[in-house]
């Protein structure tokens, strides 16, 4: 019988497939292989197929600078990823920062508190403490568990304040030995995590020359074609970015030769307004190895 479509062709060479896909990439960790101790101290006792994926990972890290868990929704990633951190640890004081999508903080809090055995949280509200005119928390603030509900109590600071070095060595020194040993997980929603600068529009309007009046690309002096159509004045009162990517070439002689293509960004700071600074981008810069950084995906 001929084989047509891709599931009669899955269905009929499945075995052939998986043996060839284990015999090229074996499990760093099998079902039945022993798994650290570590685990069997979680508040919350993980799945067996859980437990595989967790020491799994572990293997993975202690090879590479990351990994991925890949699963459907329901399958607990979250409690794999702090499990993972966990184990990774073995034992040792560690800080990890959390990422992940903006209504999932309670509930990744909470899991945290009920799953790692003394563990502290905190959440990423803004990069400084409150300013005039602003309202809601700002800062750094500690999330605890009260009557199974996640507030915000006990510690308050900013990221530049943890960054801030006295007699220790660093800032992770001076955390700990303010806070205690830990473990200490860091939550940021993705959304506030990558929250930069205010933008602006960037292009010009011709005053002279065969595009007078037009609306051109400061980068080339040309009008400015998007999705095959030339944008307008009015185009740009929308909140949406544009951008070109400019073919440029170098005259030698007689001959042309082509150069490296150019990414024309039409936008940049909105210097009128009042400079934001992304959480995440102060993290990696001032503070790269403070964190066992986990970004959950979901």
């Amino acid at each position: 019988m001929a084989i047509t479509t891709l599931e009669e062709y899955l269905r009929e060479f499945s075995v052939e497939i998986g043996d060839r896909i284990l015999t090229s990439f074996p499990a760093l960790h099998g079902p039945g292989d022993p798994v650290s101790p570590i685990v069997g101290k979680l508040l919350r006792k993980p799945f067996a197929a859980q437990e595989v994926a967790i020491a799994g990972a572990v293997a993975r890290l202690r090879q590479a600078d990351s990994v991925a868990v890949i699963a459907e929704m329901g399958t607990g990633k979250t409690l794999m990823a702090m499990a993972i951190a966990h184990v990774f640890a073995a034992g040792r004081p560690y800080a990890c920062l959390f990422v992940v999508p903006p209504q999932l903080l309670q509930k990744t809090a909470r899991e945290i508190l009920q799953t790692i055995p003394g563990a502290r949280t905190y959440v990423i509200d803004s990069l400084r403490s409150q300013r005039p005119g602003q309202t809601g928390p700002q800062g750094v603030n500690e999330l605890r568990l009260r009557n199974g509900r996640i507030v915000r109590d006990g510690v308050h600071t900013t990221l530049p304040n943890m960054r801030l070095r006295g007699k220790y060595k660093s800032a992770w020194e001076r955390w700990v030995a303010e806070r205690g040993p830990g473990p200490h997980f860091v939550i940021c929603g993705r959304d506030r995590a990558k929250l930069g600068a205010f933008w602006r529009h960037s292009y010009q309007i011709a005053r002279c020359g065969n595009y007078n009046g037009a609306v051109v690309n400061p980068d080339s002096g040309r009008p400015i074609v998007f999705d095959d159509e030339r944008l307008l004045r009015d185009d740009f009162g929308k909140q949406e970015r544009f951008a070109e990517t400019l073919e440029s070439i170098a005259l030698c002689g007689e001959k042309t030769k082509p150069r490296r293509s150019l990414h024309s960004p039409l936008w940049q700071v909105d210097g009128s307004k009042i400079r934001r600074y992304a959480p995440i981008e102060f993290i990696g810069r001032h503070e790269p190895a403070t964190f066992c950084t986990t970004s959950l995906c979901v």
